[in-house]
């Protein structure tokens, strides 16, 4: 993940996410979601929900959504950090 953040927005992000399927998700929807949306735990909490509301999981590995969307936001928050 990438992330550019300016006036507490986000400017430019990107977002891939590996180990929840067969191969990596990008998630271009929800980079464009964030675009201009403030830097806030809320708005990736919004945006990680939308972003995996269509995922399916199998019978026995149905944490794994909440899992992806905590990391999310988790590894927005640390990409959108300022020093």
């Amino acid at each position: 993940m990438v992330a550019t953040v300016d006036s507490g927005h986000i400017q430019r992000v990107r977002i891939a996410m590996g180990g929840v399927g067969t191969k990596p998700w990008r998630f271009i929807e929800a980079e464009l979601m964030l675009t201009g949306m403030p830097a806030t735990t809320a708005s990736y909490k919004q945006v990680a929900a939308a972003a995996l509301k269509d995922a399916r999981p199998q019978s026995q590995n149905g944490f794994k959504v909440a899992l992806a969307q905590r990391c999310l936001v988790h590894a927005l928050r640390q990409a959108t950090q300022t020093v």
